[in-house]
Order: C-alpha cells, then sequence, then structure tokens
C-alpha cells in the first residue's frame, strides 16, 4: 500500500504497511512451530516432571495447552494473511488508534523478559559446549542434579562474558532482515531450522534414553500424581505454562507475509505435533534423570552437561539447542517488540533503529533472574504472570475482530486520525475497560485476601483473563449498541 495523503504521518511508515510481498508458503510457516520447538519447550515438559506429573500427566496436559492456544491463534492469524498487517496495526482496529498502544506496550515488555530469558538459556548451551572443549564440564558431575544457579555460579566470567557475545549475534541477524521485502533472513531461517531443530531434539532424545534402558523401564511405569486443591495450583499453572499466550498475541507479525488462509491453517498444525512432540522428550529425559539420580534436572543444556559424557555427541547436541533457540528467540521476543516500537513512534523508528533499542532494554529488565532462582518460581511468577497480562488481550481480540467485526476490517482507516478506528478521541473505551477489569480479578491474590477461588483462578491466569474480557468486552458493547439505538 502506497501512503496516501490522508494517512497520518503519526500512523503509517513503510515497515508498518501491509506486506506488499507475502510469498511464505507452507513450509515456513509450518516451520516456524517446527523450530519454535526447541529445547525450551523441553523446559517446559521437564518442569513437569519437577511438578510431580508423570510422563503421560505432562503430554496430555501439553496438548490440551496446545488445543487452547489453536482457536485464538488462528484467528489472530487470519487478519494477519488477508490484510497483510502486523499485530500492532490489527489492534488499532479494536483498541483505537492511539489505544493501540496499551497492548503494544504490554507485549514489548513481556518480549523484553522473555529475550533475556531465552538469551539466557542460549549461554547456557554456549557455555556448555566451552567446557566440554576445555575437559571441564566433568566439573558438574559431582552435582545430583545441575541448576542454572549452579552453573553461573560456577563459571561467571564465562558465563556472562558468553551471554553478551549471543547478544551482539542476535542484533546482526535481527538487522539483516527487511520486513519490506518480506524478512528474507527470518524466512530462510524458517526454512533451515526447522530441519535442524526437529533432527538434533529427536537425535539427542534417542541417543540419551539409549544410554538408560532400565530407567526408562522405569520412568514410565510411575504412577499419577494424584490431584487434591494443592495440586490442582499446580496442574493449573503447569497447564497456563503450555498456552503460548505470546505466540498468540505475536503471530500476525509472522503469518502477514503468509500466501494465504489455507496455507496459515496448515501451518499450524505444526503447534500439536512438534510442541507436543518435544515437551515428551523433555519429560522422558528429566524422569530419566529422577530415577538416576533421585532428583530432577529439568533445563535440556545442563542436562546434557550433566549426562551426556561423551564430548564430542555432547557439544554437537549443544550447537544444534544453541541454532534453535536463537531461532525461537528471533521470532518470539524480538521481532514483535521491533513492530510495537514501530507502531508507537512510526514517523521516527525505523526497523534498525527499533532493534537496536529492543535489544538494550532486553538486557536491562533481566527477568532472566527469576529462572536463575528455580523452575517453580520462574513458573509461578513470570510465566504465570505474563500470562495474566496476554490473556484478556487475546478475549477481547477474538470478542471484536471474530464475533462483532466477522473478520473483516477497514484497512485504510488503521493509518487516518479520523476514521472508523479513531473511537473516541483515539481509544475503544468498551476494550479498554474490558482489559483492566480482569487484570484486577486474576491478580487480585497478589494484593487482596487469600481466597481460594481466586487464587485458583490466578493460577489459571491465561484462561481466567481470556474468558472475562471477552465476556466483558461483548456485554459493554451491546450495552453502548442499544444506547445508540435508543437515541435514534
Amino acid at each position: 500500500m502506497e501512503k496516501k495523503n490522508e494517512f497520518d504521518r503519526l500512523l503509517w511508515n513503510p515497515d508498518i504497511a501491509p506486506a506488499k510481498v507475502k510469498n511464505w508458503g507452507y513450509l515456513p510457516l509450518l516451520g516456524v512451530w517446527a523450530s519454535i520447538a526447541a529445547p525450551n519447550s523441553m523446559l517446559v515438559g521437564s518442569v513437569g516432571i519437577l511438578f510431580g506429573f508423570n510422563i503421560i500427566q505432562v503430554i496430555l496436559i501439553s496438548l490440551l495447552g496446545d488445543l487452547i492456544t489453536l482457536v485464538p491463534l488462528i484467528i489472530q492469524s487470519h487478519g494477519a494473511v488477508k490484510y497483510g498487517l502486523a499485530e500492532p496495526q490489527l489492534d488499532r482496529t479494536r483498541f483505537g488508534i492511539w489505544g493501540t498502544y496499551i497492548p503494544s506496550w504490554i507485549r514489548f515488555f513481556v518480549a523484553m523478559g522473555f529475550f533475556g530469558v531465552q538469551t539466557f538459556l542460549i549461554t547456557e548451551a554456549t557455555v556448555g559446549i566451552a567446557l566440554e572443549i576445555e575437559g571441564k564440564a566433568y566439573l558438574l558431575s559431582k552435582y545430583s542434579a545441575v541448576t542454572p544457579e549452579i552453573l553461573v555460579s560456577n563459571f561467571p566470567c564465562l558465563f556472562w562474558g558468553t551471554f553478551i557475545i549471543i547478544i551482539v549475534v542476535q542484533t546482526i541477524i535481527l538487522l539483516l532482515a527487511k520486513p519490506i521485502k518480506a524478512s528474507p533472513s527470518l524466512k530462510v531461517l524458517g526454512y533451515v531450522m526447522p530441519i535442524v531443530s526437529i533432527i538434533s531434539l529427536t537425535a539427542t532424545f534417542l541417543y540419551f534414553v539409549s544410554l538408560y534402558p532400565k530407567a526408562l523401564s522405569i520412568a514410565f511405569n510411575q504412577p499419577f500424581k494424584p490431584i487434591n486443591v494443592y495440586d490442582l495450583s499446580i496442574l493449573l499453572i503447569f497447564l497456563t505454562s503450555n498456552i503460548h499466550a505470546t505466540q498468540i498475541i505475536s503471530w500476525p507479525d509472522i503469518m502477514r507475509f503468509g500466501k494465504s488462509f489455507k496455507h496459515m491453517l496448515v501451518g499450524q498444525v505444526g503447534l500439536p505435533i512438534f510442541y507436543t512432540l518435544v515437551v515428551a522428550y523433555g519429560a522422558i529425559m528429566s524422569a530419566i534423570t529422577k530415577v538416576v539420580t533421585n532428583s530432577v534436572t529439568y533445563d535440556p543444556s545442563l542436562l546434557v552437561v550433566r549426562f551426556i559424557t561423551e564430548p564430542l555427541i555432547a557439544i554437537l547436541i549443544l550447537l544444534a539447542y544453541s541454532f534453535t533457540m536463537l531461532n525461537t528467540n528471533i521470532f518470539s521476543n524480538v521481532v514483535p517488540p521491533v513492530y510495537d516500537l514501530n507502531n508507537t513512534f512510526p514517523s521516527k523508528l525505523s526497523w534498525y533503529k527499533g532493534t537496536i533499542i529492543v535489544t538494550l532494554l532486553g538486557i536491562m529488565i533481566g527477568a532472566w533472574s527469576l529462572y536463575l532462582k528455580g523452575a517453580y518460581v520462574y513458573f509461578s511468577t513470570w510465566i504465570d504472570d505474563i500470562s495474566g497480562l496476554l490473556g484478556p488481550i487475546a478475549g477481547i481480540i477474538v470478542a471484536d475482530y471474530a464475533i462483532l467485526k466477522k473478520f473483516n476490517i477497514k484497512v485504510e482507516d488503521v493509518y487516518k486520525r479520523l476514521g472508523e478506528y479513531t473511537y473516541y478521541k483515539g481509544f475503544n473505551i468498551n476494550a479498554i475497560i474490558a482489559l483492566i477489569i480482569p487484570f484486577f480479578i486474576v491478580f487480585e491474590p497478589l494484593y487482596g485476601p487469600k481466597i481460594l477461588i481466586l487464587e485458583l483462578m490466578k493460577d489459571a491466569s491465561w484462561i481466567s483473563g481470556f474468558l472475562i474480557s471477552l465476556g466483558t468486552y461483548l456485554l459493554l458493547c451491546k450495552i453502548v449498541n442499544r444506547k445508540i439505538i435508543k437515541r435514534n
């Protein structure tokens, strides 16, 4: 779309205009899921074992999370493919041309936190390679379970130096991406990384279980975890961690380059297939470590360093881990916030400036500190809290785009100061109210009295926020429409 005179300079620049080149077919779209089903997805499966579930329970809960994800994900992606718009521009149609900054900055904050965590995970794998090369990996074998804190405390200079190098590498890759030309460097990753990801993870899994055949048999015979009130809390936290809250909100930034809705739909099949498979790998491998050492090593890279004693094989696995997690970080945690920045300052920020800013802020937020404190702290605080922030946004998206607008929007009005999406002075008040109300309800246990039902709603933060915002938004719109009809 060429810039028109009626387009506001604060609402339009070439990077956020509808995608001109839409040439992503089945393979790259399917491949994005295959590459995102990386070692960090294995981490989720491993944490399920740490939480006390057996292998079958972990797989079933993971699959349920995938199926919950697919509904809003497909609705989200439809708008991106049909109109070629990234998420911040789509959000102008439901929150208003200025109100869009609210979900954009929530998403921006979340992505920045994950950028740091994911960079931390990449650093772990890279440090593992260095330890294998230097012959120092054996120093970690004295621990029955190796945690991120143990790795960092034993090799602080090596770890943080590597951390900085990884950040620079990611920045260079992003600077080579050109969104106006359908992000060619990202598209190449979309073709290459899925193959690397699935082959490396499968090979790692098969090799690992071959080392511990007796432990594998014992691991599969563990009883189901009974679900009482306390365990229901753990179950809801774990289910929430399997709902892809960030992908639901961010997926249009990639899907806008899709050839057609059919291509996008086939591409989404990769979620329940690849993700559940990799979660199963993580669950089985960590269940084996529990049998062998009576404790759970849940971090995928540290699991390799601790339990695979052949240095060359460990190095090859960790190299593959590093590349696949790098790819995940780029697609999930860097591309979306760059679009958010461009959406906020379209006349002043380009893709290149946005990339530099995102990288610097990602370092400064430092959400990785929660991961350092342990898996339960990380999942029950960071993962659960950001899910509570993103769930209400997804609820409003589904209510507005699918139910009220029937999958139709006016693209040109997205870039106009005075158009259909101006609402009230640029803000859709109904959407903002429907966003705020679930925040107060879902996060009540953090500031109010401890009430069991509210605590469970907090544990199931994404589902709670999604349903409350969806219902609230539809109700508010119905009330407003009735008042308009009565006035006329």
